[in-house]
């Protein structure tokens, strides 16, 4: 008996930083000539994840998955987009491979083929500890290569508590001189680094490693640095902020109704 459901894997990239999320997509398509409804039957839920590790050990869940109730129309076809950190202990580097297991309403059941990816460590940067005892923290930035590229990242431990806090993906890296670093007087951390050529990123966060702040700079005649004044207090001196897409569409609009054109380039 076919199946109505033709259901596949797949994850942006092949490796992964530890600590960081894992992301993958589930592929979704009904193949039959009516509705398919997905979703939770006598308490068990409609999709499963199977993780392991390249040897066959079965990845023990941290927290349950609970995928949201789907209906497909004939022929409809959806994506899923599911991080698998949160849900899972896979945390020393290695090789694994995920397969998703679906329970339809006739009682069939369908396992995606292996879907395998990598989890390394980086290489650290730059990393400073914050703070005594139990509640100290360690910051930390980190390169991970992505495969063909390189990635910055943000890591937050408290080893005092047996604590990582997920790492946040910065952005590219270029090797244009490392990043710079410095707390403000709220134990804010200020990061300033390269994205391309001539352009520079400022990510704030807070203790816990959640963004706060993040704006763009394009160099002018002078390179974008982090100054700190004699209150405690960081700011960003030297080149122009970028503003995102959406607002430079909502100032141009505008300035068209005041009259105004917008400057040229």
């Amino acid at each position: 008996m076919l199946a109505q459901l033709d259901l596949r894997l797949e994850t942006p990239k092949s490796s992964y930083l530890q600590y960081a999320a894992i992301p993958v997509i589930v592929h979704l398509k009904n193949l039959g000539g009516s509705p398919l409804e997905l979703r939770e039957r006598d308490g068990k839920p409609w999709m499963e994840m199977i993780v392991q590790s390249i040897d066959g050990l079965l990845i023990r869940a941290e927290r349950p998955l609970s995928p949201p109730e789907i209906t497909l129309r004939p022929g409809e076809e959806k994506t899923l987009p599911l991080d698998l950190a949160p849900h899972f202990l896979v945390r020393e580097p290695g090789a694994y491979r995920v397969r998703a297991s679906a329970l339809l309403p006739s009682g069939q059941s369908l396992l995606t083929e292996p879907l395998p990816f990598l989890v390394g460590r980086g290489e650290v940067l730059w990393t400073q500890p914050r703070g005594e005892g139990k509640d100290r923290r360690i910051f930390s930035i980190l390169r991970f290569y992505e495969d063909p590229n390189l990635g910055i990242y943000l890591r937050v431990e408290v080893p005092g508590q047996n604590q990582v806090f997920p790492s946040h993906r910065l952005g590219p890296y270029l090797p244009l001189g490392n990043p710079t670093a410095e707390f403000d007087g709220d134990n804010h951390l200020f990061l300033l680094y390269a994205l391309a050529p001539g352009q520079h990123r400022l990510t704030v966060v807070n203790q816990d490693g959640r963004v706060l702040r993040e704006e763009d700079r394009q160099e002018t005649l002078e390179k974008p640095r982090l100054v700190r004044s004699p209150d405690g207090q960081i700011d960003v001196q030297g080149g122009t902020v970028i503003l995102p897409s959406h607002l430079r569409e909502k100032l141009s609009t505008l300035q068209g109704r005041s009259g105004t054109a917008p400057a040229a380039p």
